[in-house]
């Protein structure tokens, strides 16, 4: 049972908890989890640049080596925020030119 061992709540504290706190706890392990396990990988790819780097004529950066999931996902989620912000700033400019005008 994921409360009594991996989050490490004795049956009293559990039966304590709300299932809303129950789920909390559970994301936050997961997240903890999760980051533990990309940084590892991070760490394997760096590693893995420095040692290839006196072979090679040109250097190498860890990214050259290869892309994870997650930086993928962020650089399509930037371009998104990236649009959402330029399509307010013209509203904004488009308000601040009526207000001038009229």
């Amino acid at each position: 049972m994921v409360g009594l061992g991996q989050l490490g709540y004795n049956r009293e504290e559990l039966y304590d908890l709300t299932p809303r706190m129950f789920y909390n706890a559970q994301k936050g392990l997961f997240e903890q989890h999760q980051v533990s396990t990309r940084t590892n990988w991070e760490i394997a790819r760096w590693v893995s640049a420095i040692v290839i780097n006196p072979h090679v004529k040109k250097n190498i950066s860890p990214k050259d080596i290869c892309k994870f999931p997650w930086e993928r996902k962020s650089a399509a989620k930037n371009k998104e925020e990236l649009e959402k912000i330029y399509k307010e700033a013209e509203l904004f400019k488009k308000i601040i030119e009526s207000k001038e005008n009229g």
